[in-house]
C-alpha cells in the first residue's frame, strides 16, 4: 500500500547517454541533412535499428532541433539587387 507504482509502458529504444550525444551532433555546425542519415548514425554508432517516424519524433518534438538544410535559392536572383534590398529594407 505504500508502495509507490510506476505505470506500464514502453522502454524506449534510445538510452539517456545515446540521446546526449544525438543532441550534441545535432549541434555541431554540419549536422544531419536528413533523419534518414540520422538512422545510418544510430545503426552504426550504437547498433540501434529505429523507424524513421520515431527518429523524426525524437528529434523534432523531444529534442526541439531541426535539420542543417539550407533553404533553396532562385537561380534568377540577381546578388545585386538582393544587396540592395537589405540595404533599404525597414526590419
Amino acid at each position: 500500500m505504500l508502495e509507490v507504482q510506476t505505470p506500464p509502458g514502453k522502454l524506449s529504444l534510445i538510452s539517456p547517454q545515446v540521446m546526449n550525444r544525438l543532441e550534441e551532433r545535432l549541434r555541431e555546425p554540419q549536422g544531419f541533412k536528413s533523419y534518414s542519415q540520422i538512422q545510418q548514425w544510430l545503426n552504426q554508432e550504437f547498433r540501434i535499428v529505429v523507424a524513421y517516424k520515431t527518429v523524426h519524433k525524437i528529434v523534432r518534438y523531444k529534442l526541439n532541433a531541426k535539420l542543417k538544410v539550407p533553404r533553396p535559392s532562385s537561380i534568377k536572383a540577381k546578388p545585386e539587387a538582393q544587396e540592395a534590398f537589405k540595404k533599404t529594407c525597414h526590419r
